[in-house]
């Protein structure tokens, strides 16, 4: 997969502004605040469907416009021509999507057609920080490679709010019939019971991945593991296939029961206290917990392992090796550490947000350089100050 070019009007402090991509690697320069990583967030956009800073779509729209514009020209391995896709968000109403022109119906449609890989300073804390960031880093990795785990994330998010709106009411004393009950366990325990599932089967090959990368990282001096861990006890074989076309009936059944089981307690709380959005990715090295035990250097280096995982992975599941878009990670690693991700990178397309490239970008040959300053891009051949 390959970033041809990318246009945008009106996005972000954007208001118009194309460039043109090498296959090789890409360096975005310039000061803060000038406009690199809102760059970065649009061509991200086209894999995610959404911001990666996590803001809603009408605050993407320049201030005083009336829509954004994002187009991205992109070519698989195996085409001899672009595939043009299309994003328009209007300041109020529903975004529009395009493929070669013609609209799709959703996100649903737009995954798969552009994969990238973005690494930027909040992942190095994936190891010490919080559960929901691991959940959130396996949600995002598997949603780019199917689109039905989209879908059962859809229903799971938006089931999950209308059963913790009724569990705050019935707390308030509104009566709530035991079918009511029933129905959301069904649901969500359908929807979790396939998220848990495909959670842990990535975890089993991201667990692979990272155990060769930190090895050759530590010259196998360190023992890193994975493991997806939540109420349901979901597991799964290392050959299993990653994407089941359903639920399994025992783990469904699990989830369900869990979700029936303690409701007078969880109107107490006022939340849902069991289901897939409390599970975790447990990461330990050398047989003791990482977030707990591991220094500050061996966090940093499973954070990069676990991104050069992911990358790995859909390669594996597309055939072809994913966009690599690093924002502003080079001034957050050690020169070790940047070394080896430059050398792991290899001959992959890669896109670099930096603020200070004069401080390793001669361990980079053949790089195309863009000036980014108050929105507007300028290739050049040198940097320039």
């Amino acid at each position: 997969m390959r970033a041809v070019s990318v246009s945008f009007e009106n996005y972000r402090n954007l208001a118009a502004a194309s460039l043109t991509f090498s296959p090789g690697v890409n360096v975005l320069w310039g000061d803060n605040a000038q406009g690199k990583s809102n760059i970065l967030e649009g061509i991200y956009y086209f894999a995610r469907g959404k911001s990666f800073r996590g803001v809603p779509d009408r605050l993407l729209v320049r201030t005083g416009c009336d829509f954004a514009s994002l187009t991205l020209d992109c070519r698989s391995a195996a085409d001899s021509y672009d595939t043009r896709l299309g994003i328009t968000i209007p300041h109020q109403g529903r975004k529009r999507l395009t493929r070669g022109g013609a609209p799709l119906s959703g996100l649903r449609e737009l995954v798969g057609s552009f994969r990238a890989v973005l690494f930027c300073p909040e992942h190095l804390t994936l190891v010490s920080g919080s559960p929901a960031q691991r959940r959130a880093f396996l949600d995002i990795a598997a949603a780019q490679l199917s689109p039905q785990y989209v879908a059962a994330l859809t229903v799971y998010t938006r089931a999950l709010a209308e059963r913790n709106a009724l569990l705050r009411q019935a707390a308030e004393g509104l009566a709530v019939e035991a079918d009511q009950w029933a129905v959301y366990a069904e649901s969500l325990s359908r929807s979790g019971a396939y998220i848990a599932q495909v959670r842990a089967a990535y975890t089993k090959r991201l667990e692979a991945h990272v155990a060769r990368t930190f090895a050759e990282m530590t010259g196998e001096r360190e023992r890193p593991a994975l493991l997806y861990c939540g109420a349901a006890d979901a597991d799964a074989d290392p050959s299993a296939e990653l994407f089941t076309p359903a639920p399994d009936e025992a783990l469904r059944a699990r989830l369900r029961d869990a979700l029936t089981a303690e409701i007078p307690r969880e109107i107490r709380a006022g939340t849902t206290l069991f289901g897939v959005h409390r599970d975790d990715l447990a990461i330990s090295l050398n047989g003791e917990a990482a977030r707990l035990y591991a220094s500050q250097g061996q966090t940093r280096s499973l954070a990069l392992a676990m991104k050069l995982a992911e990358g790995a992975i859909a390669r594996d599941a597309g055939g072809e090796e994913p966009v690599y878009l690093l924002d502003d990670v080079f001034s957050e690693l050690d020169g070790e550490r940047r070394g080896y991700l430059l050398s792991a990178l290899g001959e992959r397309q890669v896109i670099i947000t930096s603020c200070e490239p004069k401080v390793w970008i001669d361990e980079v040959p053949g790089v195309a350089l863009f000036r980014v300053c108050a929105g507007k891009v300028t290739p050049q051949t040198e940097i320039r100050i």
